[in-house]
């Protein structure tokens, strides 16, 4: 019976993941009829096969009919940058960013215009604390479709803006706060984070309190959270399952204690029942802190299942209890199988609840917190090492005393700080934490190495291995799961031959990143803008296998070129930079390497394959950055690449004159600004693929239609990376031309047509 459970369960799941693979949404109605028709022939033979079939479908019609509600909630695209105005209310908490506030907005609907239930808006400039949440404003607005970079091994932001329900994005041109009182939970929340920042003004963690308290993580510095990511305890700053769950434990054991204490109560109501209900209204409460975020959601779903099935009086096993959190979860959120955290987390407790099932005898409490950490560490490295390509070996140890501190002394010391007006308990709690990072710190020393991306068909074989490394010790199979697990770590070697290269033009936005790649070699021509360096470049490289860089070019001093660089060199070793940088650049007081100031004339080989630098020209007198931005062209014999940078008419000019030549593939200058590509450029250059490194709906306006036009003219095939996502070209005999969002095709993907 449990087994049946379990699989009719697990094809209901795999259905919704199946939908959510689908490059386009299907029509509703096919599905539907067959899961219907699966079920009345499980009335006659084969009723298990039959049943699994129709769950299956029904997971899939289900999580169909959502998408398809939700993706009819996005906005018309005949109101795409129009100017309109809307009332409307400030949900969650407004963030403060580098160029202004961002927050999120729930429109009144009118007869006249449809717009989404939910925006995601930035108002740019101005008063940081300009707007609170719960509070009701009339815009006028500019709205744009939703859309995000599309990279190899990147966040898909199209992704996260589908799984919030957020139907549109947009800016602000003004603003006018309306009478009337807003929703009072984020009213709450509001005086709540002022709270904290009055009671720690200058402490150096009030960022991490508020995340702990309120759910809100705008406040934390760049720097503490990539330390935090380093060593694995990302999932505790801010209002995890785990501090929900823990929290819920502290509560029912509390309540539990002092109803047995109490006859005439113990009498009438089960204490166990009295701390189920405890449990889970603490952690319904804890989720309000936190506005009610989809995470938080999620984990008071599967604790109210858990408690539920508690509830009974007959027992329930483990499995089944999990199982019922799972699909309750994704029943009422399909789209959370999109989410890394959700598997993360459901996996991790899976893992535990295995390994606790798996125990023989009663254990020392230290050995079963050595083995509670293992057994999470286990069931997370898969998935850390598929999707981010890393496993922070001391994560196991920071989470061993982070873990502890965190949940258990720094989380409800600072809940109760929210109570007291003087600050002393938050100001405890914060010089806790500074005591917690100060061990962090420690941790971020010791070595860790580094390790390749590897494929998502590994996880199936790594899953089985988890689950064998997880049975008792002594067990003769329990090692042949190492063996399922050693796909996660095999290299992929580079299918490059000397002779042939590969050019990946990143989608940066409004910049520019080129990666060329060798048999042996790997150089960067410019990093983008920020936060490129740890959103776009790194994940990209470790997707590619790079661990070090053997070249670095730096066009020109323009942060849409370099402004990434700095986070990159952090991470990624370079052997050598060329560059047309000042020499008091602040990139020099970090870095320490080879560099050189990029000369037309220079020249390498690498595998077959010529690199030389065609400007900027020593004897050319520079009227502006972009007109000494280096010039690269590569050619393996056989098909030239040209990376021109920013230059304008007046460079193009002089290396038509020095007999540039043609170009297979160009990167179009200035991203086809009209200050650049010139008639005779184009005519010269002839590419067979032109290529726009542009942002969507960029304030340029680049490219230009004139600039478009000339190179269409000539037969050039225009690209460009705002609608194709990440460019690959395989450059041998001939030229293969990869388009990242055509060859990774989702539903909720941008229209790219």
């Amino acid at each position: 019976m449990l087994t049946s459970y379990l699989l009719l369960i697990t094809a209901f799941i795999c259905g919704v993941c199946f939908l959510q693979s689908q490059p386009v949404l299907p029509l509703l109605w096919p599905a539907i009829c067959i899961s219907l028709l699966c079920f009345i022939l499980s009335h006659w033979r084969f009723k298990l096969a039959f049943l699994i079939l129709a769950a299956f479908l029904t997971g899939f019609s289900w999580a169909n009919w959502q998408a398809h509600l939700r993706m009819a909630d996005r906005l018309n695209p005949a109101l795409e940058q129009q100017l309109i105005e809307i009332n409307g209310l400030i949900t969650d908490l407004p963030q403060t960013t580098r160029f202004g506030t961002r927050f999120l907005f729930i429109p009144e609907q009118t007869p006249q215009t449809r717009l989404p239930g939910k925006i995601q808006l930035q108002w740019y400039g101005g008063q940081p604390d300009r707007v609170k949440a719960g509070e009701r404003w009339h815009f006028l607005v500019k709205l744009k479709q939703i859309h995000g970079q599309s990279n190899p091994g990147s966040f898909d932001s199209e992704s996260w803006f589908l799984q919030q329900g957020i139907g549109a994005t947009g800016t602000v041109k003004s603003g006018e706060r309306l009478s009337g009182q807003g929703a009072w939970l984020h009213q709450m929340r509001a005086r709540l984070r002022a709270h904290i920042l009055n009671a720690l003004p200058d402490a150096p963690y009030r960022g991490v309190m508020i995340a702990l308290t309120v759910g809100d993580q705008g406040a934390i510095p760049q720097e503490q959270w990539q330390r935090f990511a380093a060593t694995g305890i990302t999932h505790l700053i801010s209002i995890s399952g785990l501090h929900i769950t823990l929290l819920a434990a502290i509560a029912a054991a509390i309540s539990s204690w002092i109803w047995r204490r109490i006859p005439w109560l113990a009498a009438r109501f089960a204490a166990q029942r009295a701390a189920l209900i405890a449990g889970v209204i603490t952690a319904f409460c804890y989720c309000l802190l936190a506005g009610m975020a989809v995470p938080t959601q999620r984990t008071l779903f599967m604790l109210a299942i858990a408690a539920a099935c508690l509830w009974r009086t007959q027992p329930s096993a483990n499995s089944a209890i999990w199982a019922a959190a799972l699909l309750v979860t994704v029943i009422i959120d399909p789209f959370a199988v999109l989410s890394i955290g959700f598997w993360l987390s459901y996996l991790t407790v899976g893992a535990l609840l295995w390994a606790g099932s798996n125990q023989l005898g009663e254990e020392a409490k230290w050995k079963m917190w050595i083995s509670t950490q293992a057994a999470a560490t286990l069931a997370s490295a898969p998935i850390l090492l598929v999707v981010f390509g890393q496993l922070p070996l001391v994560s196991p140890l920071a989470n061993a005393f982070a873990i502890p501190i965190v949940s258990i002394l720094i989380t409800p010391l600072a809940l109760a700080g929210l109570l007291d007006p003087g600050g002393y308990l938050l100001l405890g709690a914060e010089r806790l934490f500074a005591l917690t990072d100060y061990l962090l710190q420690w941790c971020t020393t010791l070595p860790s190495p580094a390790f390749n991306m590897p494929g998502a068909l590994t996880l199936v074989p790594a899953a089985f291995g988890i689950m064998l490394l997880l049975l008792p010790r002594g067990l003769p199979a329990r090692h042949l799961g190492l063996i399922c697990c050693l796909p996660l770590f095999t290299s992929t070697p580079n299918s490059l031959q000397p002779g042939q290269y590969r050019a990946t033009v990143l989608d940066v936005g409004q910049g520019l990143a080129v990666m060329v790649q060798t048999a042996q070699h790997q150089l960067l021509f410019d990093t983008g803008q920020l936060p490129n360096g740890e959103r776009v470049l790194l994940p990209a490289l470790r997707s590619m296998h790079i661990r070090q860089l053997d070249t670095l070019i730096l066009s020109h001093n323009d942060q849409d070129h370099i402004g990434a660089a700095i986070p990159l060199l952090n991470k990624m070793p370079t052997k050598t930079i060329w560059h047309s940088l000042p020499d008091q650049h602040s990139l020099w007081a970090q870095y320490l390497g080879s560099r050189q100031n990029c000369q037309a004339g220079k020249t390498w080989l690498w595998d077959k394959v010529r690199f030389t630098l065609l400007w900027p020209d020593a004897q050319f007198a520079a009227r502006s950055d972009n007109a000494m931005g280096c010039v690269l062209r590569v050619d393996n014999g056989r098909y030239t690449l040209l990376i021109p940078a920013d230059i304008g008419i007046h460079e193009e000019a002089r290396l038509i004159e020095q007999g540039m030549g043609k170009s297979d593939i160009l990167l179009v200058p200035h991203h086809g600004s009209k200050s650049s590509s010139s008639l005779p450029f184009v005519s010269q250059s002839a590419p067979q693929y032109a290529i726009y490194s542009v942002g969507y709906l960029n304030r340029f306006g680049h490219p230009k239609a004139e600039i478009v036009a000339r190179y269409h003219d000539i037969q050039s095939q225009n690209l460009r990376t705002d609608q194709t996502g990440a460019l690959i070209f395989d450059v041998g005999q001939e030229i293969k031309v990869t388009s990242w969002r055509q060859a990774h095709p989702h539903y909720w993907s941008a229209n790219t047509k």
